[in-house]
């Protein structure tokens, strides 16, 4: 990778002229002048001396031409892009590319990696969202970026009539700037990139509003082919193993006979009630999120009363329960010993009590008031009214001195901010990592962003941002004390207090 970077910077330092006949990028036609974008962060730890295309000098040399910046839309004639498309270039580049990509697959924990593939899903779905509502060119249109992009959006929701989803939009944008195909620039305002700029159709906003089925006329076809790809080849994808096994496909003509190779082959007919087990299961291996036993350190609980009861609400068949079971659980002479309830779904704990009398039988015994709420993964299923609603049922039923426990993805904003209103949160995060990374840690973040579009398109959910999270709280009678994270990971622990 060394050897690639500085193949890199002497095609750059060689180069006081642009070789045009090696150097053009025919797969892109030129494009106008672009638009002036304002500084990033990013920007502010180089230098400010400026080349021709507007990109900051490295400080450390007297190059004419740096490589192009990721925060200028792409221009395939400028001196920079012609530097960067030749074949030695493209050739250190591929390198550079391909050892990142191996790195990463050895050094990232599996779990997480495993995670990341599951859930790339996500990364089109949200490429489709900006294509199909046009945001690229709103937000190239904008003139002062560091109004907030949810005031631009009131375009589409005018248009579309869908005023009560626009605040939504921050959050699949958020995990395509940590995706580094836009970037976060304040908190819920968003720029484009040079990547993203491909999908610029060069038109004003009304117009693509008003005529979308010209939007790709007389444009290098680039947002036609995502939207494309991020559209029924993305949704015919879906479905490969169906089409690999015989299983019936969804737009089988109505009536005909399900033609199933799959139930031939493993014994099994994916029925309500193996995904109903395959549910259960998954949740236990979602403990990879966190560190190993990390809710023994999220909360004081030797602090508790001897004899507490502690609920785990929406717990599932209890796998995170067992864990303090097995730590505090016992004769209640022991010091720290606590009685655990498991709430959910009887459908759900019928499951649970096969895993318990397997595990801790002795454990199988009524509960009584409770001294501390657990409430992990749940309030992510959930939109802001319903989760408010279960919060404020917790707090109804909570003495003054009961404490809850939330237990989710908290998600770092992807620009280099934290609130007054955080500053002084015990446990809250500032920015992760130093620049020019991305705050959030960029792609070695995605899973927790790549969860929340999966709750957003699956049960109108979301993972939530530390800033969200603090406010939902207040709303529903709860106050966030404390924060603590599971090492190496954005799952976090937030102890509340009621107020």
């Amino acid at each position: 990778m060394g050897d690639a970077l500085d193949d890199i910077h002497r095609i750059f330092s060689d180069s006081s002229t642009p070789h045009s006949s090696q150097c053009s990028s025919p797969a892109f036609p030129d494009s106008p002048e672009p638009v002036s974008v304002p500084a990033t962060p990013l920007s502010s730890t180089f230098s400010t001396q400026t080349s021709s295309y507007g990109t900051p000098l490295s400080p450390l040399s007297n190059l004419q031409y740096d490589y192009p910046s990721p925060s200028l839309p792409y221009i395939s004639s400028s001196p920079a892009e012609k530097l960067a498309a030749c074949p030695a270039a493209t050739a250190a580049a591929t390198r550079i590319i391909s050892a990142a990509g191996q790195i990463t697959s050895i050094v990232q924990k599996p779990f997480l990696f495993m995670s990341d593939a599951s859930m790339v899903y996500t990364v089109p779905a949200c490429l489709r969202l900006i294509e199909h509502l046009h945001i690229v060119e709103i937000l190239r249109d904008a003139e002062d970026e560091r109004q907030r992009l949810l005031l631009e959006l009131r375009i589409i929701a005018e248009l579309h009539e869908s005023a009560n989803n626009s605040s939504a939009l921050a959050h699949p944008l958020r995990l395509l700037s940590t995706h580094h195909i836009l970037r976060e620039t304040a908190p819920d305002t968003f720029a484009l990139t040079r990547v993203a700029s491909l999908l610029d159709s060069g038109k004003s906003v009304a117009d693509v509003f008003a005529n979308p089925e010209k939007k790709y006329e007389d444009t290098s076809g680039i947002a036609a082919f995502v939207g494309l790809c991020t559209d029924e080849l993305f949704k015919s994808a879906a479905y490969l193993t169906e089409a690999f096994t015989g299983v019936q496909l969804p737009l089988a003509p109505p009536g005909s006979a399900p033609t199933s190779t799959l139930s031939a082959c493993s014994g099994r007919e994916p029925g309500k009630s193996f995904r109903l087990e395959r549910f259960s299961q998954a949740m236990i291996g979602t403990s990879g999120w966190e560190a190993p036993g990390a809710i023994l350190t999220a909360f004081d609980w030797l602090s508790l009363p001897q004899g507490s009861t502690i609920v785990d609400v929406g717990g599932g068949i209890g796998s995170t329960t067992m864990i303090l079971a097995r730590a505090f659980g016992g004769s209640p002479k022991r010091r720290g010993s606590f009685r655990f309830i498991v709430q959910d779904r009887p459908v759900v704990i019928g499951l649970g009590l096969d895993a318990w009398r397997a595990q801790c039988p002795e454990m199988l015994e009524s509960g009584q008031h409770p001294a501390v709420y657990i409430l992990r993964v749940v309030l992510h299923d959930w939109p802001d009214a319903r989760a408010r609603h279960v919060l404020l049922n917790l707090r109804l039923a909570s003495s003054p001195e009961t404490k809850l426990i939330i237990a989710d993805h908290i998600l770092p904003l992807a620009c280099w901010t934290l609130d007054s209103v955080l500053a002084h949160l015990e446990g809250a995060h500032g920015t992760l990592a130093p620049a020019p990374l991305l705050p959030n840690l960029g792609k070695a973040s995605a899973t927790p962003f790549s969860m929340d579009i999966v709750m957003h398109i699956t049960f109108n959910g979301k993972e939530r941002t530390l800033r969200e999270l603090c406010a939902l709280a207040l709303s529903s009678g709860w106050r966030i004390a404390r924060v603590t994270y599971s090492k190496g990971s954005h799952f976090g622990h937030l102890v509340c207090e009621p107020v």
